[in-house]
């Protein structure tokens, strides 16, 4: 977005300028107070054609032909630039850029969503279901104008593979980025650039040929999601075991329907839930809420730990409960679940 107060600062400087010029010549030449100086100046450059305000005695004419030839169409023109300026809207536009932009550097640990296609608007769905902030970098117009009417949703305009709107975007104080474009070439380029710009990043990244998720993941990123193969094997789950996927879909990973799943992350439970086993924890007990899964660095995911499973500081367990059970649950650990 171009400063359009770059341009009115040179128009008002050529239009200063050549006042200035006016005035100190009239004042110089013809002994003019600068109250009659500028009077005169300003009919002068504006091509008005009022007599002297009073008469000349020097080279004052020559001085008024002279001014009149440097000031020819330029006030005119400045006038029409500045006219331009406020009728097209740039002043506007430029405010509004300027507000997003604000808007972007109070963002923190946020999320970016590269394309706000089918995939990138049921990302944005559930990401305001976590409350999770995040920010959309679109360039169609069309989807411009739905995320205009959304008006809860911060946006940029422009294209997701280019450097400085990744930047714009706070790629560096991002905690996470979801590239949900059509063309698998764009979304690779993202992975890379984004991995580039903040290593620490976790990306998802949306694979739409089955050799292309390797090549993400050899890019950089962490996870890769084919849509079509997830909303086929769905298809075929429904008709093998449809009462097991309608179960599924009473679950939600998050704050999105009655029950949820939640991990809890053993390094951020207070010192003294620390170094014990799940039964130590008494979560059922406590809260409700049923330890369905378990894993760490070291070991994959256990389904349906043993009670004396013992937790590490790197180990993760899955819970999963109600909506009043979760809160509980949050309370009594005192930890953020997503």
């Amino acid at each position: 977005m171009k400063n359009p107060f770059k341009a009115l600062r040179k128009l008002l400087l050529i239009l200063f300028g050549i006042v200035g010029f006016g005035v100190t010549g009239f004042m110089l030449i013809e002994d003019y107070s600068f109250r009659n100086a500028l009077y005169m100046t300003i009919q002068t450059v504006s091509t008005v054609g009022f007599n002297e305000v009073q008469p000349f005695h020097s080279w004052g004419k020559e001085f008024t032909s002279i001014l009149i030839v440097m000031s020819f169409g330029t006030f005119a023109f400045a006038i029409s630039q500045l006219s331009q300026i406020v009728i097209s809207g740039n002043l506007k536009g430029y405010f509004k850029y300027k507000n997003t932009q604000k808007k972007m550097q109070s963002l923190n640990q946020h999320v970016i969503i590269c394309g706000y296609g089918r995939n990138g608007k049921q990302a944005s769905q559930t990401l305001q279901a976590y409350n999770q902030s995040f920010v959309v970098i679109e360039k169609d117009q069309k989807r411009i104008a739905e995320l205009k009417a959304e008006r809860n949703i911060h946006f940029i305009e422009g294209d997701a593979t280019d450097d400085n709107i990744l930047v714009s975007a706070g790629i560096s104080r991002a905690r996470a980025l979801l590239s949900s474009l059509h063309n698998d070439a764009d979304n690779i380029f993202v992975v890379i650039t984004a991995r580039q710009l903040n290593p620490n990043i976790l990306i998802t990244s949306r694979a739409n040929e089955d050799n292309t998720g390797k090549k993400l993941q050899a890019a950089g990123a962490n996870f890769t999601v084919m849509p079509n193969r997830v909303g086929g094997g769905h298809m075929a789950h429904m008709i093998m075991k449809p009462n097991v996927v309608e179960f599924l879909d009473h679950l939600s990973v998050g704050g999105m329907s009655a029950t949820n799943i939640e991990e809890i992350k053993v390094e951020e439970l207070p010192d003294g839930y620390k170094a014990k086993t799940i039964e130590d924890l008494e979560i059922r007990k406590k809260t409700g809420c049923t330890v369905v899964g378990m894993k760490s660095d070291t070991t994959q995911v256990i389904i349906n730990p043993s009670v004396d499973a013992k937790l590490q500081s790197d180990s993760v367990i899955f819970v999963l409960g109600n909506e009043d059970q979760i809160r509980e649950l949050k309370q009594l650990f005192n930890v953020a679940t997503y």
